[in-house]
């Protein structure tokens, strides 16, 4: 190679050199921008997290916690260092405010079903140094664009403050209804005294004022008495007292009481006992109660067709309204061929106060606390009451008390008067 030749190839060789550098600049600078934009993500994504004013929990889908904000910290007293990496039940525990035992896991149900999941009434967040407090919210699973399952986020929130004004409402309730028990008691005595004809004999026409006087009053009673039943359940000042009953004769009773006052001559009433002479222990007068509502809730909503009233004993492992039982149960089944409950408004059936909008149009004076109070009571007494319903056609409710009977709840508290 001569001299002349070889300044040629050094000075390509240079130039490339030249460019290469300038490239390799080009890609630093494009790097450090890149950099500094995704620290300026971080920063705000730091920032949103920290400004958010709920406690906001991410994990992986094996459960592993990948993101735990200032806010979940602090109402956990666990750091995030202590939790990441960390399957979330290690640590983030909730638990039924009822007795205390796990809630129904809403973040795994969220995962599962690919859907956003709300958590149990009355779940309490278990703090590390073992203090609970009570929390609601929900959990949102992650998916990819394509639609795949990466994880899970879950919002929680302290509701604390709510369940103190929650508290005081009930009070009050309580309260007043205690305070009106009086004077509808005292109107009902001098109505009958009246139909006695112990104050002189009254005409038909006085007789039809006065009975009409009588319904109203019996009405009154019946809403202050379930105003009072709910007050005392949710602030835990009722007892439950247990004796050996039989269940199916409790059942026909009540059935026979509701039958007389019904005169919808296009219903057929049936009462069916798969088993008789179910023998176990109950509190009565909450027995009643569960039973009544159910069978009135039924007759108020159904026009024609027929309402049906059956009780059996289901064992250990049997199927039972679409669910396997755990333990034996005596099992109350109430069906009609009424207007059914609208799917999307059933996850609410058993709240405080709600009524579905065709409940309403059909009866407008309803309370919206009878399944309520239904509920309340199995769910502090150790049953449980769950249903399916089909808008226009029909509703089917399933009760099951275990054979061990009604749990035995006996409190110190009491309603002031």
């Amino acid at each position: 190679m001569n001299k002349k030749t070889s300044n040629v190839t050094s000075k390509a060789t240079i130039s490339k050199l030249k460019i290469l550098v300038k490239k390799k600049e080009n890609v630093r600078r494009k790097l450090v921008v890149i950099a500094e934009q995704l620290a300026v993500a971080a920063a705000k994504e730091k920032a949103i997290l920290a400004s958010i004013g709920d406690a906001v929990m991410a994990c992986d889908r094996e459960g592993r916690i990948i993101l735990f904000n200032p806010i979940a910290e602090k109402m956990s007293g666990f750091s995030a260092k202590e939790v990441i990496g960390k399957h979330y039940n290690r640590s983030i525990k909730f638990v039924k405010e009822s007795d205390n035992k796990p809630s129904k896991d809403f973040i795994i149900e969220a995962m599962k079903t690919g859907q956003k999941t709300t958590m149990a009434d009355n779940t309490l967040l278990v703090k590390k140094d073992g203090s609970k407090i009570p929390v609601a919210d929900s959990a949102e699973p992650i998916r990819y664009v394509h639609g795949s399952l990466i994880g899970c986020v879950i919002v929680f929130r302290d509701v604390s403050k709510e369940k103190e004004i929650d508290q005081a409402k009930t009070e009050f309730i309580s309260l007043a209804s205690h305070q009106l028990k009086n004077a509808p008691t005292a109107i009902k005595l001098l109505t009958e005294r009246l139909l006695g004809d112990k104050i002189g004999i009254l005409t038909e026409k006085q007789k039809e004022y006065v009975n009409d006087i009588r319904f109203s009053n019996e009405q009154m009673i019946i809403l202050v008495n379930t105003f009072l039943n709910v007050s005392r359940i949710e602030l835990g000042v009722f007892n439950i007292n247990l004796t050996k009953q039989d269940a199916c004769s409790i059942v026909k009773n009540v059935f026979n009481e509701l039958k007389l006052t019904f005169n919808n001559q296009q219903i057929d009433l049936k009462v069916i006992f798969l088993k008789k002479n179910i023998n176990l222990m109950l509190d009565e007068p909450l027995f009643r109660i569960i039973v009544s509502n159910l069978i009135i809730n039924s007759m108020h909503y159904t026009e024609k067709g027929e309402i049906k009233v059956e009780s059996n004993l289901v064992k250990k492992g049997k199927l039972f309204g679409g669910k396997k039982l755990v333990e034996n149960c005596f099992t109350l089944q109430v069906s009609d061929t009424g207007h059914g409950i609208p799917h999307v408004v059933q996850k609410n059936i058993f709240t405080k106060f709600f009524r579905a909008e065709n409940a309403r149009k059909i009866l407008s004076n309803g309370t919206g606390l009878g399944l309520y109070l239904v509920k309340s009571i199995l769910d502090h007494s150790g049953g449980s009451i769950w249903f399916s319903s089909r808008e226009n056609e029909k509703s089917i409710f399933y009760v099951t008390i275990p054979m061990t009977g009604m749990k035995v709840i006996n409190s110190n508290k009491k309603i002031s008067s």
